[in-house]
């Protein structure tokens, strides 16, 4: 059967894979999708970005592979290295298919990776303004435990709630239309692009699904943009989407309150002063009491009181880790005092 958009939301699928100097792994990795279980039309997009290695005489050794299993495989070369957004988004563009399926050339895809979020966007009204995504294994198990086990379990109606918090959705295994990467504004920059991609979306309304199955073996590799990115740039980033988005549009004529005056409630607050948004911020509130009085930050010179957390009031952002279900229930009791609705007068940040 002739598969198009008439008889078939999803005609096909385009994998987009970067690679850059990845011979060590991107045979599995490429391996993994001509296994793929689906029946859905399949492309392979490999963009070589730069390598100086033997990536691409891998690649092209598994040219009649995918040949017999009637997958086209395509390869990009990039003249020079510039990184997994320009890589990302040349693949994208060349991409015959409009449904993208993102691929990393360190990961496996499981059999049923394609088949499964193929389905889940099939049977979503708004596929066409979802990022979707799923669940992941991560090879070593013990690689950023806290954090797999955090995106594996969020459950549904969190992944927005917490998006400001880190990107709930692992990049590696997102699935979206040309539609929303275009919305999205494209990847872009040298580092944390998939959380300036994923918070653009989000913020601009859009859609988050994760297929509860999982569809990837996420690996941990030394070097990795993943694993070289700073946590303070990591904070400056997701700042800035907040203090444009939240401080800017439904907060913009308030002041607002933080709860947490250790290292998080204070890099938060750091970040919004050095962004000029220092005097938005009415007070820091922590259950210390050797915290309590002023905080002042030298670099910045701006300057902010620290109140009981019982002094707090909407709205307000939580800046301590909910890592502790203690700390949470104790956080939905207050707001539940205050009529304070998560999402709207309150949010999570750490």
């Amino acid at each position: 059967m002739q598969f198009t958009e008439e008889t078939d939301p999803i005609a096909g699928v385009s994998v987009v894979m970067p690679a850059y100097n990845a011979a060590n792994y991107i045979a599995e990795a490429l391996e993994s999708i001509i296994a793929q279980d689906t029946r859905t039309p399949l492309e392979t997009i490999v963009v070589d970005d730069g390598s100086t290695d033997g990536t691409l005489a891998i690649v092209d050794g598994l040219a009649a592979k995918f040949a017999a299993a009637a997958r086209p495989l395509r390869v990009l070369r990039l003249a020079s290295n510039g990184g997994a957004a320009a890589a990302r988004n040349a693949g994208v563009a060349a991409a015959t298919h409009d449904w993208i399926c993102c691929a990393d050339a360190d990961d496996v895809a499981r059999p049923r990776r394609v088949a499964a979020v193929v389905a889940a966007a099939r049977g979503a009204a708004d596929r066409r303004r979802t990022l979707f995504g799923s669940r992941f294994a991560r090879e070593p198990a013990d690689a950023t435990a806290r954090y797999a086990n955090w995106a594996n379990e969020l459950p549904q109606d969190r992944l927005k709630l917490e998006c400001f918090r880190e990107v709930t959705l692992l990049q590696p295994t997102w699935f979206f239309c040309k539609e929303l990467w275009e919305a999205a504004g494209r990847y872009d920059g040298d580092t944390c692009d998939d959380l300036r991609f994923f918070l653009r979306h989000v913020t601009r309304g859009g859609s988050l699904r994760r297929v509860d199955e999982d569809l990837v073996v996420y690996r941990h590799v030394s070097g990795s943009l993943s694993f070289t990115t700073s946590r303070a740039e990591l904070v400056r980033q997701r700042v800035d989407f907040f203090a444009r988005s939240v401080l800017d549009g439904a907060w913009a004529d308030k002041r607002v309150r933080v709860w947490g005056a250790g290292r998080d409630g204070r890099a938060f607050f750091n970040e919004l002063a050095r962004r000029g948004y220092g005097g938005r911020v009415a007070a820091l509130h922590d259950v210390d009491a050797a915290k309590l009085g002023t905080y002042h930050n030298g670099a910045t010179g701006a300057s902010v009181a620290v109140l009981p957390v019982d002094a707090i009031a909407p709205p307000f952002v939580v800046c301590v880790a909910p890592r502790d279900p203690a700390f949470l229930a104790k956080v939905r009791a207050v707001a539940g005092r205050l009529g304070a609705i998560e999402g709207a007068d309150y949010w999570h940040f750490n």
